[in-house]
């Protein structure tokens, strides 16, 4: 009997010395107050499309290359829906047959988003967005020492056997032209929803929805990891600009706000909708893996007057970083 018991206090002391017991019995408790966490990540319903057609005509224009300079790149070679409406390489090949600066973001739930948009806050709506891929963009051939112009492309729709007539429905009256198109390309860009995930089904009260795991994961999002912070709400998004320590050459929103400090090194908080099917991670790619990202944010990242005063080094244990992304693969549909 004593050498039993004296046998069990020495692997309880020898598991207790490297976090493994204390760690877990820590994460296995779920708190009291899950239930008013729960409330917080509650989706609203989809909001039904204003203009149908619109929407339809914004949608074949969006996997048609016709509108890139080439006549071979659409929208969606870059926004794959695949990809989580991404892209799986850390900097997508351009129409020009270059890479673009950075990793392609994600439009799933684009129009809920609050502006400016891209990486850097570079264009104010939308509408601006897609102005500037087509016209000097990842849709452009502008490097080319003969471009195509905007105009070309906006004179094949117009020459297309079925476009005129889908634009007349769409937007009765008005001339095609590149405010026509870009118009369409936002309708519909608006109406891609995130898809129902297993933690929409856990937090509507199915418990059965996600794992012990993932549910622990979800408490040290909203506790002890700090992710919500900035990956906040239904969307796990705050729609801001962040310097969390990682580039030293990219100055991301610094970029456009040059006189801000905190701006400097700082980009728009991606949504955590359907990350595991986004890999790799962050503006460049550089983190090939969710396990990747957690040992980013357990070092703090680069230490540095930008650096935002949310983040900071997070004493995860690899217990609890499993916990965390056993949430996160809850979130794709």
């Amino acid at each position: 009997m004593f050498r039993v018991a004296t046998l069990s206090a020495l692997v309880a002391i020898a598991l207790g010395a490297v976090g493994v017991t204390s760690s877990r019995a820590e994460s296995e408790a779920l708190p009291a107050n899950l239930a008013t966490m729960k409330q917080a990540y509650r989706r609203p319903p989809a909001r039904p499309a204003d203009n149908p057609a619109l929407v339809e005509l914004g949608r074949q224009l969006f996997f048609d290359p016709m509108i890139s300079a080439s006549g071979k790149t659409s929208c969606a070679s870059c926004h794959s829906p695949k990809a989580a409406w991404a892209a799986n390489e850390p900097r997508s090949k351009g129409d020009s047959g270059q890479l673009t600066l950075r990793k392609t973001q994600t439009l799933i739930g684009i129009g809920y988003a609050r502006a400016p948009f891209d990486w850097d806050g570079r264009n104010a709506t939308l509408e601006a967005q897609a102005v500037s891929a087509i016209g000097t963009g990842s849709m452009s051939l502008f490097q080319l020492k003969a471009p195509v112009k905007v105009s070309d492309i906006v004179a094949r729709i117009r020459a297309s056997d079925t476009y005129p007539e889908k634009f007349r429905q769409a937007l009765p009256g008005s001339a095609i032209n590149l405010d026509a198109i870009v118009i369409a390309l936002s309708a519909f860009e608006r109406t891609i929803e995130p898809e129902e995930a297993p933690f929409d089904r856990w937090i509507a009260g199915d418990e059965r929805a996600i794992s012990d795991a993932a549910k622990r994961g979800f408490v040290l999002f909203n506790g002890k990891a700090n992710c919500a912070a900035c990956h906040e709400g239904w969307r796990f998004t705050d729609d801001k600009f962040h310097d969390i320590g990682t580039t030293t050459t990219d100055r991301g929103r610094g970029r456009e706000i040059t006189e801000s400090e905190l701006m400097q090194f700082a980009f728009k908080t991606p949504t955590l909708r359907s990350v595991t099917q986004r890999a790799p991670y962050m503006h460049n790619g550089e983190f090939k893996t969710l396990a990747d990202v957690m040992k980013h944010y357990v070092s703090g990242g680069i230490e540095r007057p930008s650096r935002s005063p949310l983040m900071k080094p997070v004493p995860l244990t690899e217990f609890e970083q499993g916990d965390l992304i056993a949430f996160l693969q809850t979130l794709g549909g």
